[in-house]
């Protein structure tokens, strides 16, 4: 039997655009080298960060929340993020926590006027290894990414107000 490949976070960066992958299911374990990426490609002077989901099977809530924290925050230094090649069902998720509203998405084949070919940057794709995370740093990753995810939508605070309070509790033990 064969093993399942890895789910992982990829990244290259080239030219003011970082290209990052989502290989296998996006979790929340995957969040913060997901976090991690993005950072990275603040910090080379990147203008644009294309987060492709093609491979990727699936999205929990937190790493949704994280796409749309990281968007608002990028927003503010003039940046921007696109995501392409989502699948029918990777769309329907976003859309059913009201995130198409406040993200930039291209379904599968699509992409962004002007970005041009990304083949150079898909040649140079790595794992990002993200740093060990603590249970305190993953439980306030956790809690922003739903905060976020309340914030993009009344109706968001209402399906997370549990997680949202169990949350608040865990990370006051810490």
């Amino acid at each position: 039997m064969n093993a399942a490949p890895p789910n992982q976070i990829l990244a290259a960066t080239a030219d003011n655009c970082t290209l990052v992958a989502v290989d296998g299911a996006a979790t929340f374990k995957l969040a913060p080298a997901f976090k991690q990426a993005v950072q990275a490609a603040r910090l080379a002077g990147s203008a644009l960060v294309v987060i492709d989901l093609a491979a990727c099977r699936s999205m929990d809530s937190t790493f949704m929340g994280a796409i749309a924290g990281l968007n608002f925050a990028l927003r503010k230094d003039d940046l921007h993020l696109v995501l392409i090649n989502l699948s029918p069902h990777a769309a329907g998720l976003l859309k059913g926590l009201g995130l198409d509203r406040v993200l930039k998405t291209y379904a599968a084949g699509a992409l962004p006027p002007g970005l041009g070919d990304l083949s150079h940057l898909v040649q140079s794709l790595r794992p990002v290894e993200a740093a060990p995370t603590d249970n305190h740093e993953l439980a306030a990753l956790m809690y922003d990414a739903h905060e976020t995810l309340a914030r993009v939508d009344p109706q968001n605070l209402q399906r997370f107000k549990d997680v949202l309070a169990f949350l608040r509790e865990d990370l006051k033990r810490f």
